[in-house]
């Protein structure tokens, strides 16, 4: 089977045709039109291909064929979704080696008026402003406060992929409810695009690997807010976990997320500092901190803004409206809550040390039913240092109960390391070293009391 997939240009973004069905990739009003002309030929050919990439691995389609050009950042993104596939498979059946090898024998012709590169307005100079996608997660949601806090202006842009349509009703609610509360304009992108790298669309078996491509997508996304409002930087929010690697079921070694590495963002770095005259850098102000500092950082320091939090993927298959119970992502939640004595319910979390049926969900307890996020020994280390605060802090369940019988040992013997470790401010690789003053200033007031 092969795919033909012809790309037009709209007076609010892309529409890409594919078997007489139309998908538009469509901005807020004034958006898109500000946009430079010849510079959005150039944003074209990259997003048309980058936004589709995985369509033909999830099809199972050896060719696909655009009337774009060959995008100039094309080695990139050939090798953002080469270097995911090892975690992307890692839960499914399919084996590494097969996965590599079928998106190695893709082929993707172009047909559009090549040379197309982005051009730079001379006068226009950027300033200390910020350009925040964001998920309503706890990692985007900090970013952002940590951003407002440090003087960069965000202005955050939601990105609504259309796959998931419960997730997405309720994020865009609270979207709607987050702005009036804070004054913060919130941009909405509806990205109809992303349907053509989804399982479901073709009706294949359930998988990830349509979603390789996705961080460095909204980079690209980005780039006429960028223009807009004169961003010198791009927020992603990436922590410090990301760059913890793992073998996965095959032996290859591999990440959580790749394109969320900081490996990976100092290429995402380089291709928007081309794309825009080195007038705006790709950076994390969250990348020196850990998954459980992070808890605490958003709660304590930001609380306003941790209220709104939604951190559950698994939505769109479960009955429950902002958080699944069911995965270990919320499990994780709530685990980490407790270990600075935060009440869940205070973004919807029941308390899921209480059944023992949630165990599978933890990692420390060999839990079968953990994602690439659970997968490190580093993940394991800081569950069994989270399990200890909780207990410390008098904590009951029948999880804890389980810990304390087969963990509390070894927890009290390494408890200074694990502190030491996941309490610490890690280097960043790409903040300016004043973005990195300040926010490491920031970390070590909120987490010296840890270390």
């Amino acid at each position: 089977m092969d795919l033909n997939i012809n790309f037009g240009i709209t007076k609010d973004g892309i529409v890409a045709n594919l078997n007489k069905k139309q998908f538009f990739l469509i901005y807020p009003a004034g958006i898109w039109g500000a946009y430079p002309e010849k510079t959005k030929a150039a944003l074209f050919d990259n997003l048309a291909h980058l936004l589709t990439i995985n369509a033909p691995l999830v099809a199972g389609a050896k060719k696909v064929k655009y009337n774009t050009a060959k995008p100039i950042f094309k080695p990139f993104f050939d090798e953002v979704v080469r270097k995911s596939l090892p975690h992307a498979v890692e839960d499914y059946a399919r084996p590494t080696e097969e996965i590599l090898k079928q998106f190695s024998e893709i082929k993707y012709e172009f047909s559009g008026e090549p040379d197309k590169k982005f051009t730079h307005e001379k006068d226009l100079e950027p300033s200390e402003k910020s350009i925040s996608p964001l998920s309503f997660g706890k990692d985007s949601l900090t970013s952002l406060g940590v951003c407002a806090e440090i003087g960069l202006e965000p202005t955050a842009i939601y990105i609504n992929d259309t796959v998931s349509p419960r997730e997405n009703k309720l994020k865009l609610n609270r979207a709607k409810k987050f702005s009036k509360r804070f004054g913060i304009n919130i941009f909405i992108v509806r990205n109809e695009l992303e349907q053509l790298n989804d399982f479901e669309f073709w009706e294949t078996d359930e998988t990830c690997i349509g979603y390789t491509h996705m961080v460095t997508g909204f980079c690209f996304i980005s780039l006429p807010f960028v223009h807009k409002f004169g961003a010198k930087y791009i927020i992603l929010g990436n922590q410090q976990d990301m760059n913890f690697s793992f073998k996965n079921k095959n032996g290859f070694m591999t990440y959580p997320s790749f394109d969320q590495t900081s490996e990976w963002m100092l290429k995402q770095n380089k291709m928007i500092k081309e794309a825009t005259g080195n007038r705006t850098a790709v950076m994390s102000v969250i990348e020196p901190v850990t998954n459980i500092a992070l808890t605490k950082i958003l709660h304590m320091r930001y609380p306003k803004f941790g209220k709104y939090q939604v951190s559950c993927d698994c939505l769109d298959a479960s009955d429950e409206k902002r958080w699944c119970h069911n995965c270990n992502k919320c499990a994780r939640n709530v685990l980490f809550m407790k270990a600075f004595g935060i009440d869940p319910k205070r973004v919807g979390l029941r308390n899921m040390l209480l059944d023992k049926k949630n165990k599978k969900l933890f990692s420390l307890f060999g839990g079968k039913d953990v994602d690439c996020y659970e997968k490190s020994k580093e993940a394991r280390d800081q569950q069994l240092l989270a399990f200890l605060m909780a207990h410390e802090n008098g904590e009951r369940g029948r999880l804890i109960e389980i810990f304390k019988n087969k963990f509390l040992e070894e927890a009290k013997e390494r408890e200074n390391e694990l502190r030491k470790k996941f309490f610490s401010v890690f280097k960043s690789k790409t903040m300016p070293k004043k973005i990195e003053r300040a926010v490491s200033s920031i970390y070590k007031e909120e987490l010296s009391d840890f270390v």
